[in-house]
């Protein structure tokens, strides 16, 4: 079984290169675990993911389930608050359309684009169901719906349109979404909340208490597959 985590910045990595090392001996016999910096955004996540699941293909060491890491901000800070971790089991392109006076209109809803067109589903991107074991696993987080955007939402009216349909922003999981689909590999994306979504000033988020929380969901993950728990 091979396990690839994969994160937009190093230090997202690193959450679960540290995770690992307790559990790295108990788990060897079972699984091959194997790390990916995307870089940040749609563009470079797209390519380097792609690019790595096609090489562990041709390799004879497919890709068994991606686990997508980050931070990300939240929109329901009641359900999702500052440190703690959402299971993002759909997810939506926030900036792929028009900016009209009424607000943002996709370019599903403007029927430019087929919302049922493989691997869209109404217009949005909804991740298989994992293998059951691998869903005991991450049952324990909360599941929401996440937007990618490339850039980071401030506190104005698309701001506030959006509360009501989304949960987490974020800046690359659709198309980590878009590949895993594509290429039919089981994936799991898991975002820790390091800010609500609208505080743009990038030195108020709480980025220690996010990387703690999304270490410590990494932690869980290797001490359950080492069945410890």
């Amino acid at each position: 079984m091979n396990i690839l985590f994969c994160a937009a910045e190093q230090e997202e990595l690193d959450c679960a290169r540290i995770a690992l090392r307790a559990y790295e001996s108990k788990i060897a016999d079972k699984v091959r675990v194997d790390f990916l910096l995307t870089g940040i955004g749609t563009t470079s996540a797209c390519y380097n993911l792609t690019k790595k699941i096609i090489e562990e293909r041709a390799d004879g060491t497919p890709v068994s389930l991606v686990v997508h890491i980050g931070m990300g901000g939240s929109y329901n800070t009641e359900r999702f608050p500052v440190g703690s971790v959402a299971r993002i089991v759909k997810e939506h392109h926030g900036d792929l359309g028009f900016m009209t006076k009424d607000g943002f209109k996709s370019l599903f809803s403007a029927k430019i684009l087929n919302a049922n067109l493989f691997p869209y589903k109404e217009g949005e991107l909804v991740i298989n169901p994992l293998p059951e074991f691998f869903e005991d696993i991450f049952k324990e987080y909360p599941q929401a719906t996440g937007i990618t955007t490339q850039t980071v939402t401030g506190e104005n009216e698309l701001n506030r349109t959006k509360r009501a349909c989304y949960d987490i922003e974020n800046m690359e999981g659709a198309s980590i979404f878009y590949v895993c689909l594509c290429e039919s590999v089981n994936l799991v994306e898991l975002r820790a909340i390091s800010n609500p979504v609208g505080q743009s000033d990038s030195s108020k988020w709480e980025v220690g208490k996010a990387l703690n929380a999304l270490e410590e969901s990494c932690r869980r993950f290797f001490q359950k597959l080492s069945g410890e728990e």
